[in-house]
């Protein structure tokens, strides 16, 4: 039953739900990451070459830590709000909507003042190559006074997920990556602001994409208007909304550190050069689009599972869950071949050749894609199946897993990697896959264990 912009995902076809679900989800994500990915793109043509991408990619981890804790929070929005939407619980489903914004409000403001402290701090930790300081601190900074915005945008997000409404977040982002990218032509390619630009363009359509969103929220059929008496913070639904969505967001900060941790190892394996950090950053957005798929159905699995548990149908919510999986791992495969079998072409997207240091960034870049590819076909197991659990409630289970293999095996491994004689970003790339192995073992073990099914009623 759809109403407005509200849709019920416990009824009808399970495998149409999940595509039409998944699909504006898997677009919107797609947008997002073109946010990175232009920045990266214009920035390497038009402003500074291996110094701009250095500062963008070192950059872009200090937004990904941010981007994964909100995101992480805000899932508890969803789950949440589909909870109360699955069991019909009109009055706590309008409260919920009014508790996630005021304490998103409150949450971007802290993290913005945080963040811009910080820079200097981070960029420090990140053994950042001192040709790029400048322009990593410029970037990291300018960014950091849009993070209120990526807050709002995201919790509004979250919401409309949770009535079963992944469309409107896809034309909002949409809409902001256009202005994005019109931005950084602007500010980078004709105004040559360099990596600031980029900062500049991709904090001012953040902002007009939260403005939008809280507009179709007041319009778009969902009961909520901006009076100061929806805007509570009742204790009883914060505290089931942190239960939630805390432990996700606890665990994507610690892994978004973990990565910084990878970016400081890449650094130093670079000394002063940047073409190590450039090529790694360059397979990181790669990654970004190749992962996805994976991160998409996760997504919707958390808000689909949300409903099915509300509404009493946890086998409804377990066959979709292997839909999500077999989906997710086809398409894991033909990230895997392009990355196997064209890794310096798909580099070389993303940087002028003709710029000095240009074929060193290509080759670091090869190297690392050729080996973290595998992870492409072993993500989708746990990616897909956190979202399951997550939509079930068990968002401590997802964090422990996730923070064990991350920081048990991935860290340590690529640490290994990186000081062994004949070190390349070949060997510090195999970390992945091997914590992936781990999780997956892990993720299957609790699937079939049944343990998921024993919550209490929120």
């Amino acid at each position: 039953m759809k109403t407005s912009g509200k849709k019920n995902l416990t009824r009808g076809n399970m495998a149409a739900n999940l595509l039409a679900f998944s699909v504006p989800f898997l677009l919107a994500n797609l947008l997002q990451a073109l946010y990175s990915a232009v920045d990266l793109w214009v920035v390497g043509k038009f402003g500074g070459g291996k110094i701009g991408v250095a500062a963008v990619s070192n950059g872009g981890e200090l937004m990904h830590l941010v981007m994964s804790f909100i995101m992480g929070l805000t899932t508890g929005a969803t789950v949440l709000i589909g909870r109360y939407f699955g069991a019909g619980n009109q009055k706590n489903t309008q409260r919920s909507i009014g508790m996630t914004l005021s304490f998103s409000l409150l949450t971007g403001l802290a993290a913005t003042c945080i963040f811009v402290l910080l820079v200097p701090f981070l960029a420090r930790a990140l053994n950042t190559p001192l040709e790029a300081w400048l322009d990593t601190t410029s970037y990291m900074r300018i960014c950091a006074w849009g993070i209120v915005f990526v807050v709002g945008y995201n919790a509004l997000s979250a919401i409309f997920r949770g009535f079963g409404n992944s469309t409107a977040p896809l034309v909002f982002v949409g809409i902001a990556c256009f202005c994005n990218t019109i931005g950084d032509l602007l500010l980078v390619a004709w105004l040559g602001m360099g990596a600031a630009g980029a900062a500049w363009a991709t904090i001012f359509s953040q902002a007009i994409s939260m403005l939008l969103a809280l507009w179709y929220l007041c319009r778009g059929g969902f009961g909520f208007s901006l009076k100061a008496a929806n805007f509570r913070m009742p204790w009883e639904l914060l505290s089931q909304y942190l239960k939630i969505g805390l432990p996700i967001a606890i665990q994507g900060v610690l892994i978004g550190l973990s990565f910084l941790f990878i970016v400081s190892i890449v650094n130093a394996m670079g000394g002063d050069n940047a073409a190590p950090a450039a090529g790694y950053g360059i397979v990181n957005r790669i990654n970004g689009f190749a992962m996805l798929p994976a991160i998409s159905f996760a997504m919707a699995m958390a808000a689909i599972t949300a409903q099915n548990m509300g509404a009493n149908k946890p086998i409804r919510a377990q066959r979709t869950l292997v839909l999500a999986i077999t989906c997710t791992m086809a398409l894991g495969l033909v990230f895997l071949l392009l990355l196997q079998l064209f890794p310096e072409n798909m580099v070389a997207l993303f940087i002028d050749r003709k710029s000095a240091g240009a074929e060193e960034v290509i080759r670091n870049g090869a190297l690392y894609a050729r080996s973290f590819s595998w992870d492409y076909i072993l993500v989708p197991i746990i990616f897909c199946t956190n979202g399951f659990f997550n939509g079930c409630g068990k968002t401590f289970f997802t964090m422990g897993s996730n923070l064990f293999c991350t920081f048990f095996v991935r860290i340590p491994v690529s640490y290994a990697c990186s000081i062994m004689t004949g070190a390349t970003l070949y060997h510090v790339g195999l970390a992945a896959p091997l914590a992936s192995v781990l999780g997956c073992g892990i993720a299957i073990f609790y699937l079939l264990s049944g343990r998921w099914r024993n919550r209490k009623k929120i």
